[in-house]
């Protein structure tokens, strides 16, 4: 059944992600139109916190959770690591990791401002209510569920797709959780 759901929610998003692409022009990375839009949730310092707020910024958006085993501290590390190679270049200024967590019960603000120091990217943690995570999950096409485990443990299985947004907050590119950190240092050059 998670199988199932799992697949048939990673074809829906590389539907969307196929789908409804603009033009740009300077840019060799299409609009996706499909994807993505303003939304405000809560940050690792417990303020409210907009998408907009970061308009003329780069922004690498990843969803997952902090207490995942094993695919989300590995994205993380991979994303904290795409920055710190574009502050060596001296292009890390205007670029922003943004990571939104699926667990509100267990990733709080003070939970999630503990743990992102520990990937050296300052890396903006946001959390909120279920129904506001699914609203934006919703908005990015990703798809989450949890699952239940025992001694009233639990994980999600999830989508683990990295999202690459302009400065308007487009989509501009998706990539798998093994990205290529030079395709991605690439990218995000382009866009600033």
């Amino acid at each position: 059944m998670k199988t199932r759901i799992r697949i048939g929610g990673l074809l829906l998003l590389a539907a969307l992600t196929l789908a409804g692409c603009g033009d740009d022009p300077g840019s060799d990375l299409p609009v996706n139109t499909r994807l993505g839009g303003d939304f405000t949730l809560t940050d690792h310092n417990g303020e409210p916190f907009r998408l907009s707020s970061l308009e003329d910024r780069v922004v690498i958006l990843f969803f997952g959770y902090t207490h995942c085993p094993d695919i989300c501290p590995a994205v993380l590390a991979r994303v904290a690591q795409a920055y710190r190679n574009l502050d060596e270049q001296g292009d890390a200024g205007p670029v922003q990791p943004v990571f939104i967590t699926f667990d509100p019960e267990r990733d709080t603000p003070a939970h999630l401002r503990e743990y992102l120091p520990w990937f050296k990217a300052d890396i903006i943690g946001l959390t909120g209510s279920v129904a506001e995570i699914e609203a934006v999950a919703e908005q990015y096409g990703v798809v989450f569920l949890k699952t239940d485990g025992q001694d009233k443990a639990y994980d999600f299985t999830h989508s683990d797709y990295i999202y690459l947004l302009d400065r308007q907050g487009r989509v501009r590119k998706l990539y798998p959780a093994d990205f290529d950190l030079d395709e991605v240092v690439n990218d995000v050059q382009s866009l600033l």
